[in-house]
């Protein structure tokens, strides 16, 4: 009896202090790279750009963290008003599922029952947002042209950060 109450305080005493030399290691919150609205903006006024240098359609362009959060929004004059929640579905779905819209439509064709999840929209014109070694940064949803010219604008966006996307 004596021999089993000892080993139930050596198993005690053994749990009491392990997490106190765990505990002597410097506690820190972990760093990771993040998407800022100054390079939303950024992404926003390349694709603009790009539409007006090659005379395209107006777009929407909405643009998400990676938490799938609604960071930034902009709206060309000319635009209707079914564009700026198709973009904000295609930036939501590129950053919730971190792949492209375009890539997603062959999950609902696959799959129809996928189609019907929430947050998904599988229509060509959203892409997710990584650094240069595959941290998710989140997405960006063009809308307003035909879908291959949303998803080149995306894409603009993406590139006119490229240098802030390479890691520190």
């Amino acid at each position: 009896m004596q021999t089993t109450k000892n080993l139930g305080v050596i198993l005690l005493a053994t749990l009491v202090t392990a997490p106190l030399t765990a505990a002597d290691a410097p506690l820190k919150l972990a760093s990771r790279p993040a998407l800022t609205m100054a390079l939303a903006q950024k992404m926003a006024m390349a694709c603009i750009q790009m539409q007006r240098e090659s005379n395209g359609p107006d777009v929407d362009i909405a643009i998400y963290n990676d938490g799938a959060k609604l960071i930034y929004f902009v709206s060309m004059d000319g635009t209707s008003s079914g564009t700026g929640t198709t973009a904000m579905a295609k930036a939501e779905s590129a950053a919730r599922f971190r792949n492209s819209t375009a890539e997603i439509t062959k999950w609902v064709q696959g799959n129809p029952g996928v189609g019907h999840l929430p947050g998904l929209l599988g229509v060509r014109g959203g892409l997710p947002i990584f650094t240069a070694s595959r941290k998710p940064l989140g997405g960006i949803g063009v809308s307003g042209a035909p879908s291959e010219v949303d998803e080149k604008c995306a894409q603009a966006g993406i590139d006119a950060i490229a240098a802030e996307l390479r890691d520190q």
